[in-house]
């Protein structure tokens, strides 16, 4: 638990993207879901209800990378260069070796991503709040609407200040450098200890997204507001009948300034 809200929160401060949870979980722009502790659970689709949409892709790539701030060393050794200290990397071998210094920390680098999102969000928000109104669809349903691709992505997160890995490459390196998400290296794990996740370049994934919901103003009272009771957990197919202008739908908003002991 302690590990996945850390993760997500660090993500997020970094990005200001959701952080996908477990990074494996395969994600898809119109899925629908409930956040739960910062983790999407998906229970379908828009497609699902009838509603389709437009993508909008992203045809400029970048590289993403973050690590936690003075807690993870990466070091690099090519073919035939001196052995790194504390790691198992023998002298022929082209490898990298990370090293954590505390629990729960997070190495994270996904290359050549993309953030394709829904086209027309407009119209999206008002089939949905159409739905809303007939009674098919629940207030608290978020839906993703922006998604971040990887073409490869490496993601490590220690589980004691011992963690360590080392990642043997066993492809051609050429002219390539040793970048630990590269999945062309055809890197290995040769030795790891204490990580809770590791992914090792892997493809396919979609480690960071965004998500919008039906939204109104707030109209309550300070103390509904003290008490974390929003305008939506008041909010009525009927309501929304009798006053459409109040309804709108934006992106979700999240509390990430929890305090998390690291």
């Amino acid at each position: 638990m302690k590990t996945k809200k850390i993760y997500t929160q660090e993500l997020y401060r970094q990005f200001g993207y959701l952080a996908t949870w477990n990074p494996g979980t395969p994600m898809a722009l119109g899925d629908i879901g409930i956040m739960r502790q910062k983790q999407f659970t998906k229970i379908g689709n828009v497609s699902d209800l009838g509603i389709s949409f437009e993508i909008e892709e992203d045809i400029t790539p970048i590289d993403l990378e973050f690590s936690s701030e003075g807690a993870v060393s990466v070091s690099t050794k090519l073919s035939g260069s001196p052995t790194l200290a504390g790691s198992s990397l023998s002298d022929i071998d082209a490898g990298i070796h990370v090293k954590f210094s505390k629990e729960n920390a997070i190495l994270f680098k996904a290359n050549e991503t993309r953030t394709p999102a829904i086209k027309n969000q407009i119209k999206l928000g008002e089939e949905i709040i159409e739905l809303f109104k007939a009674g098919k669809w629940d207030k608290n349903w978020v839906v993703i609407t922006e998604l971040v691709t990887a073409d490869s992505a490496s993601i490590l997160i220690s589980s004691s200040k011992e963690a360590s890995i080392d990642i043997k490459v066993s492809g051609e390196i050429g002219t390539n450098q040793l970048d630990i998400a590269e999945a062309e290296l055809g890197l290995e794990v040769k030795f790891s200890k204490d990580l809770s996740t590791k992914f090792i370049a892997k493809t396919g994934l979609t480690p960071l997204f965004k998500v919008s919901k039906i939204k109104r103003p707030f109209l309550g009272t300070p103390i509904f507001k003290a008490k974390g009771i929003t305008s939506m957990d008041l909010a009525t197919p009927q309501m929304a009948l009798e006053h459409n202008e109040l309804f709108f739908f934006d992106k979700a908003d999240f509390d990430f300034e929890e305090e998390v002991e690291m």
